[in-house]
């Protein structure tokens, strides 16, 4: 470094030497003013690589941490939905959860548990790990968030994992103010890939900073402008997928190690993407009948409804009832029950057209809704799905069992504005047929006067 100032001051020299004494002054400044810059570039090259490689560092832990928090916190959702013909919370179930558990575990590559108030584990990626004391929350993370409701990342330490997991921990609210566990996800393999990916990177940065310190200005400068700018597009993607921007991508100029790094990272933003999207339909489904569930359908609903506002096309909607579905479970017992379910919800899915959207409500309870048909056509649709039931005998342990349903089909906007006005009006309309017989299709009732 002083042999590069020696000779940096040498060539000023050498060049004031044979100017006039008016400019040697101001040449000497310049010259001054140019070594000064010099060695401050020289010396916050390797200041920009430090600060890189802690941005680089902290920004992938941020997205591996709240990756997994948004997954954890999905999972939370879902364990905590009434599943099976018994409505029981999933969490509730042991073999349902461990068989959604290991699922996730399989699909994901991820190492998730469950543990419930009592610090009992509830299910486990390991399935011989159900029911054993959990004991492992040496720092009391997990108790702590169970006590006050705040997720949390944790390093986790011991005989198998000397060096550490990282995991989160979020609670598992039965309702808004009730807490009944809390679901654990390790996300050590994601962030130990965002480091590896980057480990040739960082040491582009160390020695290109190293070099930059002999190196001139205007290559100092160069690396800088170019080095810097893409970790920083680097470091904001990061940074935008930590929270939540799933379309965030990091676009860098640059080839070679970090342009690979940025390959990387898209790779794994592009599987984030799409894990979510199948854990987000997952949690959209119901479990029994791969139907949407009742609060997927209300959101579709809502969309829909949102739409025919703008474009001014009616949309209907048909709530299905079973008629004497618990004579079904009391006869012949859950499990045929649940076949019944099954073949009436694949009979709805072959009967209607690609743009209905078929949602089992709760029990023995379906709703479909039907965009751009008015009512005359949604009576008919309705028609031929009763008659479809009525014909489509369920067999089940040697057992043949025939199924009716009753209908009621409410339109907007002749009927309601609103969705809740929808849901109100075609359960009026679907007790309607019940008390006129079952087995049929009926309209809502005329509403009293001054309704």
């Amino acid at each position: 470094m002083i042999n590069l100032f020696r000779l940096a001051y040498r060539r000023v020299a050498a060049l004031r030497s044979p100017l006039p004494g008016a400019l040697r002054a101001p040449l000497a400044r310049t010259g001054l003013r140019l070594t000064v810059a010099f060695l401050a570039v020289a010396l916050l090259l390797p200041l920009v690589g430090l600060v890189a490689i802690r941005e680089q560092h902290a920004a992938s832990l941020r997205a591996a941490q709240i990756e997994a928090e948004n997954v954890a916190e999905q999972v939370a959702h879902m364990v905590t939905q009434p599943v099976g013909t018994g409505r029981a919370l999933l969490y509730q179930q042991p073999a349902r959860l461990q068989q959604y558990v290991s699922g996730v575990n399989r699909d994901g590559n991820r190492d998730l548990e469950i543990v419930g108030l009592d610090r009992r584990v509830l299910a486990d990626a390991v399935p011989a790990n159900q029911g054993r004391f959990f004991a492992e929350d040496r720092g009391g993370e997990v108790a702590a968030t169970m006590r006050d409701g705040m997720p949390r990342a944790f390093s986790e330490l011991n005989a198998d994992f000397p060096s550490g997991i990282e995991l989160v921990a979020v609670p598992m609210r039965a309702t808004p103010h009730k807490i009944v566990g809390a679901v654990l996800l390790e996300y050590t393999p994601l962030y130990r890939k965002l480091l590896a990916a980057g480990g040739e990177t960082r040491q582009i940065i160390v020695t290109t900073s190293l070099a930059g310190m002999g190196a001139a200005l205007a290559l100092g400068y160069l690396l800088s402008r170019g080095l810097v700018r893409d970790l920083r597009r680097l470091t904001r993607a990061a940074d935008l997928l930590a929270a939540g921007d799933g379309s965030a991508r990091a676009l860098v100029g640059s080839r070679g190690e970090l342009g690979e790094l940025a390959g990387a990272f898209n790779t794994m933003a592009d599987r984030i993407a799409v894990q979510k999207a199948a854990l987000t339909d997952l949690a959209g489904r119901d479990p029994l009948t791969g139907l949407h569930n009742r609060r997927s359908f209300e959101e579709r609903l809502a969309g829909a409804l949102a739409y025919a506002d703008r474009s001014g096309t009616p949309v209907c909607l048909l709530m299905l009832d079973l008629d004497h579905f618990k004579s079904v479970n009391d006869r012949y017992g859950h499990p045929a029950g649940d076949q019944v379910l099954r073949t009436v919800a694949a009979l709805l899915v072959r009967e209607l057209r690609a743009v209905d959207v078929a949602a089992r409500l709760g029990g023995e309870e379906f709703g479909v809704l039907l965009p751009g048909i008015g009512q005359r056509d949604a009576m008919a649709a309705a028609e031929r799905l009763r008659t479809a039931i009525a014909r489509c005998p369920v067999v089940h342990a040697g057992a043949t069992l025939m199924a009716t349903t009753s209908i009621g089909v409410v339109c907007y906007p002749w009927h309601a504005r609103t969705g809740d006005q929808l849901f109100e009006r075609a359960d009026d309309a679907l007790y309607h047929a019940k008390r006129a017989g079952r087995d049929r299709v009926s309209g809502p009732p005329p509403q009293p006067a001054g309704r």
